[in-house]
């Protein structure tokens, strides 16, 4: 489910460093020395035993992938957490809950989402919580939209001369069973709980991705998916680069404070302006200063203690301008 990768203070990347997730590592490694990677691969479902009789472990549990994110954030030897992801989307169940444990934790340490290649339906629901949504070149992202489905076999029935009678009190228990068409009242209570259930979808993609629910259910909300490029055009997706791309640039990112929770999105965020070093396509945001209240004090003179002071006064006013332009962007 997850793979701790350990990297130097120069960013190198060492490789795993042992897997499972399930408990923190404190005391194993130095605070802020791993990168979590947790895998969202094959169907959503949302408990494990519901996909891991699939020719073995076939699917993604929500319930497992939330222990997991639980221990990567708890733990302050990961600095930051990779949502490996690579998923047609499974069911409902859990996955609105892993997606608002996912956004109540943005701004304590980076999560970047990493689609490898596809994040459709219930996949794209959880990927778009991320601080950041990274598609690779070949990849594909969306399928905003929920259904269901009724099977009528009674016509099959009737030829094989079976007949089937429910006794049930009240008669609504055996509403949209499979061997009658489905009531008019069944089915327009099926068609008002996938509605909500949609409306839930695109409220949960809009608040993660900084839009108004109208722009998603009038532009990329529609039903399709969209390749890499087009996707990062749309705002469904923040870049093009590939998960080894992406880990590099993880590596090289500061280790977050330790304690209270920062209120500004990690560095790697939209917040970075233009392409990333290999080229690919990457969404340009523009800071606007802080405001004029909060100037940066200013250091004083002592040799090596002024620059300390002026690192420092550097850094809280860099962080001041991350956190002024979340605020612009989630209003």
């Amino acid at each position: 489910m997850a793979a701790l990768f350990e990297v130097s203070a120069s960013g190198r990347i060492y490789g795993a460093r042992r897997s499972g997730g399930a408990t923190t590592v404190a005391g194993e490694a130095e605070p802020g020395s791993l990168i979590a990677v947790i895998n969202i691969m094959g169907v959503v479902a949302h408990h494990a035993s519901q996909v891991d009789n699939i020719s073995g472990p076939g699917g993604t549990s929500t319930a497992r992938v939330g222990q997991s994110f639980d221990a990567a954030m708890s733990d302050p030897a990961v600095k930051a957490i990779i949502l490996h992801v690579d998923s047609p989307g499974g069911s409902v169940a859990g996955v609105q809950e892993l997606a608002d444990k996912i956004f109540a934790a943005r701004g304590r340490k980076p999560i970047i989402a990493q689609v490898n290649s596809t994040a459709a339906s219930a996949a794209y629901w959880i990927a778009s919580q991320a601080d950041e949504m990274v598609v690779t070149p070949s990849g594909q992202v969306g399928s905003i939209g929920v259904y269901g489905s009724h099977r009528d076999v009674s016509a099959a029935a009737e030829k094989q001369g079976l007949k089937v009678t429910f006794f049930a009190w009240p008669p609504q228990k055996v509403d949209g069973n499979q061997f009658a068409p489905p009531s008019a009242e069944f089915t327009d209570k099926a068609m008002t709980d996938v509605k909500t259930v949609y409306g839930q979808f695109a409220g949960t993609v809009a608040r993660g991705r900084g839009v108004k629910r109208s722009e998603v259910e009038e532009g990329f909300g529609r039903g399709g998916v969209e390749l890499a490029g087009n996707a990062v055009k749309l705002g469904m997706a923040d870049r093009v680069a590939t998960m080894e791309d992406t880990m590099r640039r993880v590596a090289r990112m500061k280790a977050p404070t330790t304690g209270a929770r920062a209120e500004a999105e990690p560095e790697m965020t939209r917040a970075e302006a233009g392409q990333d070093e290999a080229g690919r396509l990457a969404e340009t945001v523009d800071e606007p200063a802080p405001p004029a209240e909060e100037p940066a004090p200013e250091p004083q003179p002592g040799g090596e203690d002024d620059e300390v002071a002026r690192q420092a006064a550097a850094e809280r006013d860099a962080f001041r301008r991350r956190r002024h332009a979340h605020r612009l962007r989630v209003g």
